[in-house]
């Protein structure tokens, strides 16, 4: 991670994490896929949505779209971040999408 990393700055952050607009948009679509839009807006802006990407950017890389498709298809099944206050979803969906690119596809569902 750069050590000057703005997460202030969507635009700057990306850039500075190496995610091309290219794969950037890459990534939105994969993500619409398996999310309501409010919800992909709330992600994908968030402060820490630049670190997601360059996470996502490094899974589809490696492993193509089809693997990084298959790490977030769990958002779309498995809605336990839907639980709780409101005012915390954008935590809780911060979270999710990390478990997912973490854990294979196939391991359980996000602990609760």
């Amino acid at each position: 991670m750069p050590r000057d990393l703005d997460l202030g700055d969507r635009a700057k952050a990306l850039e500075q994490l190496g995610v091309n607009r290219l794969g950037h948009a890459t990534i939105v679509g994969l993500v619409k896929d398996v999310l309501p839009d409010q919800e992909v807006g709330l992600l994908i802006g968030s402060r820490q949505g630049p670190l997601l990407a360059h996470r996502m950017d490094q899974v589809r890389e490696h492993g193509g779209s089809a693997l990084l498709a298959g790490h977030l298809a769990r958002l779309g099944t498995d809605t336990s971040w839907k639980e709780g206050p409101s005012f915390t979803v954008v935590g809780r969906l911060v979270d999710a999408p990390l478990y997912s690119l973490t854990t294979p596809p196939s391991a359980p569902s996000a602990p609760a």
